[in-house]
């Protein structure tokens, strides 16, 4: 059956309000999505105890991020506000060399957030690394554009990632930055830092 979309009867070339993606091959796409959940959280905490967030990271298993102990401190002070969810192996994913583990973790994770988008009990959801998860062909796009076609109004969501070829939801967003490189240290043979770089 096709599905319809939800409440947004909007011209496309202006994006359905509360869609926004990060995307390029410089630095921050992550950590400016992880800010705009900071923004929520406080809004949670400030003003509307009915902002929840969840924040889905794709191709981000195993440990090692510092983002982490931030997370969890926020989730322990405010368990009603946050919820996380990461997904994939602990290591990186070359195209061409997808295993098929790979792909299950990728619908694993996509399951929570589809359910989470159609849900409506989050104000803001950031899917971080969605965006080579696609590019790597490790999910479809088609359910993804349902999905956000179908999102409730308040629900704000942002989509992260690099991504050789743009994939077909981009037009549905209603900001779309790409971030640019000029230079980075770590083109000069400078180990990235922890803290920092991850």
């Amino acid at each position: 059956s096709e599905m319809k979309p939800h409440h947004h009867q909007v011209a496309l070339e202006h994006g359905i309000e509360g869609i926004e993606i990060y995307t390029g091959a410089g630095k921050g796409k992550s950590t400016s999505a992880l800010g705009k959940a900071l923004q929520a959280i406080g809004r949670g905490i400030s003003q509307d105890k009915s902002h929840r967030v969840l924040i889905m990271q794709w191709l981000k298993g195993g440990t090692g991020y510092t983002e982490d102990a931030a997370i969890a401190a926020l989730q322990q002070s405010y368990p009603s506000l946050v919820d996380h969810q990461r997904c994939g192996r602990d290591a990186i994913v070359w195209r061409g060399q997808q295993q098929e583990l790979d792909y299950v973790e990728a619908e694993r994770g996509w399951e929570i957030a589809r359910a989470a988008i159609a849900s409506g009990l989050y104000k803001t959801i950031i899917l971080d690394e969605l965006n080579p998860t696609v590019d790597l062909e490790l999910l479809p796009q088609q359910p993804i554009i349902q999905a956000l076609l179908r999102k409730p109004r308040d629900t704000e969501v942002i989509i992260t990632g690099r991504c050789k070829n743009p994939p077909a939801y981009f037009d549905l967003a209603s900001i779309h930055s790409e971030v640019y490189c000029h230079k980075h240290y770590a083109e000069k043979g400078i180990d990235l830092k922890r803290g920092v770089d991850f």
